[in-house]
């Protein structure tokens, strides 16, 4: 027969064993992890003291006594637990250390039943405050369990008393066996409740309205926010009703029901479904909503879920992205994103309903010239009352956008055929008529007016974007015939646009095929008549279109973002070239580099140059950068640093084509150069007491003033020269001392001037 004893301590193992099945379905529940090992050991506890007043033995007692300690100690850590207060895995270890010591201490200092008293002692403590607490938090059946464990502990104390060992008596060992068992069945009911606590605690403050329903409508469960919704004071009182998805429509809701009623039964709703709509609460106005929807079984019914997820903040954010997207900032019109959007629809319709439409583009002349002069917060005053003239205008349908800069469309819909022509003649002088005024400001006087391109997309199937650049080519013609007028776009610049990017085309492709080349044109010491420097002059041989003026494909390349990989080549190359005549032993003159304002603008530029420098062991001074009045003009904030920064490493810095600007003066006083150009025009027609005479004359001085050497550009007679050389230009360069050649030629040229020079290569400058 299994001894009493035995029973007990089986009873109490399966107890913790229970409490470590529930813990493990719901790990958080940490009160639950320490019953079960609180459990486990005064099973343990129990078997080795009952063995060890058998047969005493000093391993039994110190592994009884080790339980005991951690027996008492994680009870009442799973009180603290419950209160929130539970310190640590290592605070409850040094506690069931210290509790074992004191029952050691007391238990193997001579005295049994002082420590078995001590043991008893300790037990009614614990299952006494695991009881005050577990009733505090309401928990009355799992409370009253540990209350009669205490009491079954107190009779102990008294057996103790009677028979010298506690837990003999039957009925002692049955009221402790009962307790157990009904101590196990409560706190595994306390687990399982405060698990459901739990979760119904994160449903009930979810912000997403939830709700369970069956095939025939009825509610199942519903959290608060769907209450709220319903217009109801609690989740309760919507159970067990049939309750529309809150639409207005009751037909609508019954529709969306059927449906996923539908697929449901078909098949389990695994992957939910997701449908955007209005929510109509009972309470409120309607707001754009996701419902989410999913099924599951309970107790053999099938329940949709339904989840609504307010989406009004999201919206409302899309709402204003798309908003900052498609709206220029500065002026609040459309930009050209959503222009070419808007016009792209307008061709499909009027290809489909037979209507044409007009862009307009709108370019502010000089506007440049009051950025920089006024200051750019001046210039988007500017801007923004441009925007408001031509606002002004609009007629009903117009589209008006901002594209970038100074330059404004305006589309007008809806013309009933291309021979629309005066209808868009009125409009646009209307618009020259609004743009243009006269204004002063800081004591300065200017004239704003405008230059319109003028496209129709005709009976092609054109595309947005390229109608626009229609409208820009137009806009560009309207500016070389004179500004303040407007022109439309015809064949003939189609077929000039055609060019271009066939230019564009094979140009992409120059680089790579290596069909670029480097020309160099001599520039002579108007002094010792010696070689001193030479201008690099790109020239391309193309194999489809033979030899492409840089009049022709340099402008090309700087619309469309190529001149800085031919800028970057033209730039290693002229750098090679001068490094290979130095290794040759050759007195190489110094080489200038023409270099675009888009090119100098890169990030990248200064970091290449020296590194191209380092590259081919060439000393800074060894090139010359030609930069032109454009670059100059450019708003770039770190200009001037830059500039400063490559003359101190020994760079030399041209202003090229000095003369033609109207504000070149200015350039020499703020920047640091080394050299002025004077540009061909001044030098073509120079003769003696001509005008062009007096201003060449007043070029030299005012720069020999400022520390600064000057080249002449252009010179083609000994009459030139000689002029030249008597008002001590530094530097002569032309037809006359020699055309651009390739860098063989140049090399093989005399060092010195001879009374008559030759053309070498045919070109052009």
């Amino acid at each position: 027969m299994i001894p009493l004893h035995d029973i007990v301590v089986a009873t109490v193992a399966m107890l913790g064993v229970a409490f470590l099945v529930c813990w493990n379905a719901a790990r958080q529940n940490h009160a639950a992890l320490l019953w079960g090992i609180a459990h486990l050991a005064l099973a343990g506890a129990s078997w080795t003291g009952y063995r060890f007043m058998l047969q005493p033995q000093a391993w039994l007692g110190l592994v009884s006594t080790l339980l005991t300690g951690l027996f008492i100690a994680t009870l009442h850590a799973a009180a603290e637990s419950l209160r929130g207060r539970l310190r640590g895995w290592r605070v409850l270890a040094l506690r069931a250390l210290g509790i074992a010591l004191a029952v050691a201490a007391v238990g193997f200092g001579g005295s049994q039943m002082a420590g078995r008293l001590l043991v008893l002692a300790l037990m009614v403590l614990a299952y006494g405050v695991s009881a005050r607490f577990l009733l505090a938090m309401g928990y009355k059946a799992a409370g009253m369990a540990f209350a009669v464990k205490a009491l079954a502990c107190l009779a102990a104390v008294a057996e103790l008393h009677t028979v010298g060992t506690p837990f003999q008596s039957p009925l002692i060992v049955a009221v402790s066996g009962v307790s157990s068992a009904l101590l196990g069945l409560a706190l595994i009911d306390a687990t399982i409740h405060l698990s459901s606590q739990r979760l119904h605690n994160v449903l009930r403050h979810l912000p997403d309205a939830l709700v369970a329903r069956r095939l025939d409508g009825e509610v199942v469960f519903c959290n608060e926010r769907f209450a709220q919704l319903a217009g109801v004071a609690s989740p309760a009182s919507l159970v067990g009703r049939s309750v529309p998805l809150l639409a207005a429509d009751q037909g609508e809701a019954d529709a969306i029901a059927r449906k996923v009623n539908a697929l449901a039964e078909s098949t389990p709703l695994h992957e939910p479904i997701r449908l955007e709509r209005s929510i109509t609460p009972a309470q409120g106005v309607p707001f754009p909503a996701e419902v989410i929807f999913s099924s599951h079984m309970d107790l053999g019914y099938r329940v949709i879920l339904a989840q609504i997820r307010d989406l009004s903040e999201r919206k409302k954010a899309e709402e204003e992205r798309l908003q900052q997207a498609n709206t220029d900032q500065l002026t609040g019109l459309a930009n050209r994103r959503f222009l070419e959007q808007q016009l792209d629809a307008l061709l499909w319709a009027g290809r489909h309903q037979g209507t044409y439409c007009a862009v307009l583009l709108i370019d502010l002349d000089h506007f440049k010239k009051v950025n920089d002069t006024l200051g750019h917060t001046f210039g988007d005053q500017v801007l923004c009352e441009t925007a408001q003239a031509l606002l002004a205008h609009l007629q009903p349908g117009d589209l008006l956008a901002r594209l970038s800069g100074d330059e404004f469309a305006l589309v007008m819909p809806r013309l009933q055929s291309l021979a629309s022509v005066l209808e868009v003649e009125t409009r646009a002088q209307a618009i020259l008529h609004a743009v243009r005024r006269d204004f002063r400001h800081a004591g300065m006087a200017f004239k704003l007016d405008a230059s319109i391109g003028v496209a129709f997309p005709g009976k092609e199937a054109l595309a947005a974007s390229v109608l626009l650049q229609r409208a820009e080519v137009a806009m560009y013609e309207a500016k070389a015939r004179g500004r303040s007028g407007w022109c439309f776009f015809d064949a003939g610049m189609d077929e000039r646009l055609a060019g271009s990017l066939r230019i564009e085309a094979a140009l992409r492709q120059a680089v790579a095929q290596g069909e670029l080349r480097l020309y160099y044109q001599p520039i002579y010491c108007a002094r010792t008549g010696r070689l001193t420097k030479a201008e690099a002059l790109l020239r391309w041989e193309s194999p489809q279109l033979g030899w492409v003026s840089p009049g022709r494909f340099i402008p090309v390349a700087e619309e469309s973002a190529l001149i800085l990989e031919v800028g970057a080549w033209v730039l290693e190359e002229a750098i090679r070239q001068v490094a290979q005549w130095r290794a040759q032993g050759w007195d190489a003159p110094v080489v200038s580099i023409n270099v675009s304002a888009r090119q100098f603008a890169h990030p990248g530029f200064e970091a290449l140059l020296h590194t191209l420098l380092h590259r081919h062991g060439l000393p800074p001074r060894a090139i010359e950068l030609e930069l032109t009045e454009t670059l100059l003009a450019s708003d770039q904030e770190n200009l001037p640093a830059l500039l400063h920064r490559l003359h101190d490493a020994g760079v030399g810095l041209s202003l090229d084509d000095f003369g033609t600007g109207y504000s070149s003066l200015s350039y020499l006083a703020r920047f640091h150069l080394n050299t002025v150009k004077i540009d061909r025009s001044f030098v073509m027609n120079l003769q003696e007491g001509s005008r062009n005479h007096s201003l060449v004359r007043a070029i030299i001085s005012m720069a020999h003033s400022l520390h600064l050497q000057v080249v002449a550009e252009g010179v083609e007679s000994a009459l030139q020269r000689a002029i030249l050389q008597a008002e001590g230009c530094d530097y002569l360069q032309g037809y006359l001392l020699g055309r651009p050649m390739p860098a063989e030629q140049l090399q093989a040229r005399p060092l010195a001037l001879t009374e008559e020079q030759a053309p070498t290569v045919p070109g052009t400058h």
